[in-house]
C-alpha cells in the first residue's frame, strides 16, 4: 500500500462514490453534499480507493497526462487537502 516516509490516505466510510460520464460524483453522507471531481480527479479519487500511496497517485497522473511530477505532486496534495477538510478522506502519518 502506502510507501514509507508519506502520509496515506484513504475515503472516510461517510463518503459515496460514483463514476458517471468519467468523472466522480461524491456523496458526503454525513452532511448531505455531493462533490464533483474532473477526469484527473476521478484518476486520483479511484486510485486512492484502491489503496494507492501518494507516490503511486504522483505516477498514475505523470504517465496519463505527460506532466511534470512536481506539478503532479503539487495538484494532488492540494486536491488531498481539499477532500480532507471537508471530511472526505482521512490520513495517516508515515
Amino acid at each position: 500500500m502506502g510507501s514509507s516516509g508519506e502520509r496515506t490516505f484513504k475515503a472516510t466510510s461517510r463518503v459515496l462514490s460514483r463514476v458517471l460520464d468519467g468523472e466522480a460524483v461524491l456523496l458526503d453522507l454525513g452532511g448531505g453534499q455531493y462533490y464533483g471531481l474532473d477526469e484527473v480527479g476521478t484518476v486520483v479519487w479511484t486510485a486512492l480507493e484502491a489503496g494507492a500511496s501518494v507516490a503511486e497517485l504522483v505516477v498514475r497522473v505523470v504517465v496519463a497526462y505527460q506532466v511534470a511530477e512536481e506539478t503532479a505532486r503539487g495538484d494532488i496534495e492540494r486536491l488531498l487537502a481539499e477532500l480532507a477538510d471537508k471530511g472526505l478522506v482521512t490520513s495517516s502519518p508515515p
